[in-house]
């Protein structure tokens, strides 16, 4: 139980303390971190109703799924939005990244409870999540059995096991994901699915990783969202705001322009110019997506996306090819090092020290970081089932991965010793858990109970790590 307490802060380091509230007591223009469901009190959702709201007349609704649990954080970033064009926000605090039976038990009691207690527009019912809280927007729409107007994806697609593609319809899909997201090429291919599948969509880039978009890009995907909504008849036209909006997304495709960024200054503008044709002059669009195609670094810059492309490609077959080998025949622990080697994770390193060459960076941050996390993953997976030459395979694959501040890497090196005291391989688990506490690992009272280290703490050595280590630990 212990190990598994340090493995959820792997995954999810930050804690979250939130006050009750009462339906008595909601006041508007201000977040509300918890907000309990009458009829299940053990459930409850961060709540932002608009400072106009009054339940005289309908307003949209944004529902909000983050994959630890933490409704306030998408709340509070998408809160600008939301004032700016009245929507209600509820970010739930029970839906986390699974099981899928208590996922949809939480989507459940949280739509039954806004729905009874807010005046919601039925036609503009909105839903988004980040990572595992993604794949739960997808199927929202499925779990309350009503149709949503939009769903804001960001850091995960969908969840492919409940859900296909085609069957986002009628839904316009808002995709959003960092350029360093080990979920990129994943977002990148669904963008795909969806063109073939004539599912109304966009992708939206931003600068950052694996986390939920910035307050700027949350607005600017209501702002589109809005004028879905004006291109489908489910809220009322608003000639200001489009020419608000169309000039801010024409800025911004320009923008790209000038960096010589010209594949997503295409997109941008190829994205506009259907959405916006009913409205106002979008010959300036044609013109320039005609311009861009016959541009020679244009044709430059989509090779070398592709190279990079299907170098990121290359690299994945390999993990998983060694992954699978891990499953199915694993090696004999003496090859670990030979093995790893052969991964080209110092290649991938030397790419992702190099901030210069901004593709090439991405891509290697991209695979080190998803590879922490799978291999980071599966290590625990064995660690469980007592599988514990696999286990310690691929945990050290995931101290290969991620970046060299990882928050996951003190975990890792420490599940890594504790794996290799077992076996037992003490010289192994002196030097892992010695890299656990230089990682940042400062749970002295976990491991003084943790019995996987009654052989090693009758060494010397293990003496002076915990000492020098205390030492550290209280003068801080």
């Amino acid at each position: 139980m212990r190990k598994r307490l340090l493995f959820l802060c792997l995954l999810l380091c930050t804690p979250v303390f939130l006050t009750g509230s009462t339906h008595q007591e909601l006041e508007k223009g201000t977040v509300i971190p918890k907000v309990i469901c009458k009829d299940n009190p053990e459930h409850s959702y961060a709540l932002y109703l608009p400072s106009a709201y009054t339940p005289e007349k309908e307003w949209p609704i944004l529902y909000a799924l983050d994959p630890g649990a933490r409704g306030h954080i998408p709340v509070e970033l998408f809160l600008p939005a939301a004032e700016e064009y009245n929507y209600i926000l509820a970010g739930s605090n029970n839906s986390r990244n699974g099981p899928w039976q208590q996922v949809i038990q939480a989507l459940i009691i949280l739509w039954n409870d806004t729905r009874e207690q807010f005046s919601i527009d039925k036609k503009r019912i909105y839903v988004t999540g980040f990572s595992g809280g993604s794949r739960g927007a997808s199927i929202f729409s499925r779990v309350i059995m009503h149709p949503v107007a939009g769903i804001i994806g960001c850091g995960a697609g969908i969840a492919k096991s409940i859900i296909k593609p085609e069957q986002i319809k009628p839904a316009y899909y808002l995709g959003i994901v960092g350029i360093t997201d080990f979920n990129y090429r994943e977002m990148a291919m669904l963008k795909d699915q969806l063109e073939q599948q004539d599912v109304a969509h966009r992708l939206i880039i931003h600068k950052g990783g694996h986390d939920w978009p910035p307050a700027k890009t949350c607005l600017q995907a209501i702002e589109w969202l809005e004028i879905i909504g004006m291109q489908k008849n489910i809220r009322p036209k608003d000639d200001e705001l489009v020419t608000k909006i169309y000039e801010k997304e024409l800025a911004e495709a320009r923008s790209f322009e000038l960096i010589g960024e010209f594949s997503r200054a295409l997109s941008a503008y190829q994205i506009m110019a259907p959405v916006f044709e009913e409205w106002v002059d979008t010959n300036e669009l044609l013109v320039k997506i005609m311009s861009i195609q016959r541009n020679e670094e244009y044709k430059e810059e989509t090779r070398e996306e592709n190279r990079i492309q299907e170098q990121e490609m290359q690299h994945l077959r390999k993990f998983n090819q060694l992954f699978n080998q891990i499953d199915n025949n694993t090696p004999p622990l003496k090859n670990i090092e030979r093995i790893i080697s052969s991964m080209g994770l110092n290649a991938l390193r030397v790419k992702a020290d190099d901030k210069t060459e901004d593709k090439e960076y991405a891509m290697a941050i991209r695979l080190l970081w998803g590879l922490e996390i799978d291999a980071g993953s599966k290590g625990w997976d064995f660690f469980q089932k007592g599988e514990l030459p696999k286990a310690i395979f691929f945990f050290e694959i995931a101290a290969q991965g991620g970046s060299r501040d990882s928050q996951r890497k003190k975990n890792i090196y420490y599940f890594l010793a504790s794996a290799y005291a077992r076996i037992p391989n003490k010289k192994k688990a002196l030097s892992c858990l010695r890299l656990a506490f230089e990682n940042g690992f400062d749970n002295i009272q976990h491991l003084e109970q943790d019995e996987d280290f009654t052989l090693l703490k009758k060494t010397e050595e293990y003496g002076k790590i915990l000492k020098t280590f205390k030492r550290k630990i209280n003068s801080k």
